[in-house]
């Protein structure tokens, strides 16, 4: 086979993946936030996107959160004064600038033109109706495609990582799917959290590691390093992953001669991506910011001890409102999968059990280690395809029958939870207005003395399957259906259902073609 022809060979998979995923996350995208630290961003990524400063900047005077004069009063706010107006925000600058190009292109090409579509008909709250239709159309699209964008990117890289470790085609889209469709990756493709590139990047990293490890090239090495760059860029956590990759490196120096080339190729990438974030921060606001990396273990010493940490360390995976595994209970067969995987890749299951061990026992100190109104655990989402990784292992395997009924039967489980949150905004109608005894889920935080739980949350929501989000979602769902589908509105439910199953049959139909000529070669 000539190289060409080869190259065609190996992207076939990864461009079908791609397209079909995206049109998934695409149809099933509400195209708006739910939190507030995703308009953070945006509001950065707009000022980036037109190069235009927020009308009510003033410079000399205004400070971060600015733009929210009624959350954070100027007399009040006593944050550094700004000293650059395009990035004056606590929100990452890299990840605004990943969510900048959706805004221009939207910008100039007006795909969207307006946001004012939404009626008492479609949901029946005013206030959100209202909220929906003021939505600056730019921030719509850039919502509506950010996420499945990067989503369908990580599913990709994950399939590619499979592949590494010579899972055959079908183990390797056995994988991709549970990944993608069953676990909470679906549920945060609709977000533009920047949670969700810094995956991306975290997983492109790993999968430059496992090329490195397998053609021992420094440049692949480089681009780990670069990719871990860029998540620690995005999400400043990303640091817990790259602190195990660069201990695992300096035990791999032992094997090699060039140990200089491989120590570098990792380190000068990694130690540029802190330096330009010290030097983001210093155009921000003139200031220094060397204790927010540097403070981390006294800060994660201080949360587990002055707070129930075995608790919280349960809770962050069993929980039935925040817990990992009850929020993508496929992910269960891990404690399996290590066990296939660790024969034959001993060395990068033990990098992955670190991955997953330093990133669990930190949150679990943090204070508010259930990740606010997330769908599970949403801090955790990184860790997801790590996770799953190993099941492949187990899938070629164990044969037994029980083995392939149980990963079928919770495969759907999860499928269905990440519905439950897809077709309606939980945020707003099961939760309810934070800071509000009105109903939802908010409306149980107020206390007998008057006081609040902290963020509004109380623990009966984390702790009881009756409370749980879950449970109050899928109520809700079943009696009081409201569907917040963008695209579902936009194209009407026929032509919605017609794009939607044409797509998928046709990719489907390629997939399921190249799988057969796979096997033939196979065979």
């Amino acid at each position: 086979m000539s190289l060409q022809k080869k190259n065609l060979v190996n992207l076939k998979y990864p461009l079908i993946l791609f397209a079909l995923f995206l049109i998934i996350f695409l149809f099933t995208s509400d195209g708006h936030r739910y939190t507030f630290d995703e308009d953070l961003a945006a509001q950065q990524a707009k000022r980036i996107a037109t190069f235009s400063p927020d009308p009510s900047y003033v410079q000399g005077e205004s400070r971060e959160f600015f733009e929210y004069p009624w959350l954070f009063p100027p007399e009040h706010n006593t944050r550094s004064i700004c000293q650059n107006a395009i990035l004056c925000s606590q929100a990452s600058v890299l990840h605004s600038l990943t969510q900048a190009p959706f805004m221009f292109i939207n910008y100039h090409l007006n795909f969207l033109p307006t946001s004012d579509i939404w009626t008492i008909e479609d949901f029946d709250d005013f206030h959100y109706v209202s909220w929906r239709n003021d939505i600056d159309s730019d921030f719509t699209f850039m919502e509506l495609t950010y996420g499945p964008f990067f989503s369908a990117l990580s599913v990709v890289s994950f399939f590619l990582i499979s592949r590494s470790y010579s899972f055959s085609i079908k183990s390797s889209l056995i994988l991709v799917f549970l990944f993608g469709l069953s676990t909470m990756t679906w549920a945060y493709s609709q977000t533009s959290l920047n949670s969700v590139p810094a995956t991306f990047f975290i997983l492109s990293g790993f999968l430059f590691y496992r090329k490195f490890q397998l053609k021992n090239s420094h440049v692949n090495l480089i681009l780990t390093g670069i990719f871990l760059g860029l998540a620690f860029l995005t999400r400043n956590d990303s640091i817990l992953f790259i602190i195990p990759f660069f201990i695992f490196i300096l035990i791999t120096l032992s094997r090699k001669n060039t140990k200089l080339k491989t120590f570098f190729s990792f380190v000068i990438p990694t130690v540029s991506s802190y330096l330009i974030s010290k030097f983001f921060y210093y155009i921000r606001s003139g200031a220094d910011n060397t204790s927010s990396v540097t403070s981390l273990p006294n800060s994660w010493a201080s949360s587990a001890s002055s707070s129930p940490y075995l608790l919280q360390l349960f809770g962050i995976l069993f929980s039935p409102g925040a817990g990992l595994f009850i929020f993508s209970p496929i992910l269960i067969f891990c404690f399996v999968g290590f066990f296939d995987f660790y024969k034959k890749n001993k060395f990068d299951c033990l990098l992955i059990i670190t991955f997953v061990s330093v990133l669990i026992t930190w949150f679990a100190a943090a204070t508010y280690w259930h990740g606010f109104n997330g769908w599970g655990p949403r801090y955790l989402l990184p860790l997801v395809a790590f996770l799953i990784l190993p099941l492949g292992a187990s899938i070629e395997k164990r044969t037994n029958i029980f083995f392939k009924i149980s990963v079928v039967v919770l495969g759907v489980v999860g499928v269905f939870i990440n519905l439950v949150y897809l077709l309606q905004d939980v945020s707003w109608f099961v939760w309810g207005f934070f800071g509000s005894d009105e109903r939802g889920l908010y409306s149980l935080a107020r206390k007998d003395d008057g006081s609040v739980f902290d963020l509004w949350i109380n623990p009966v929501i984390i702790w009881t399957f009756e409370f749980s989000q879950i449970t109050q979602s899928s109520l809700w769902l079943f009696s009081k259906p409201q569907f917040d589908i963008y695209l579902l509105k936009i194209l009407g439910t026929e032509l919605f259902i017609g794009i939607f199953v044409i797509s998928i049959a046709f990719l489907s139909f390629l997939l399921v073609k190249f799988i057969k000529i796979s096997s033939l070669r196979e065979n």
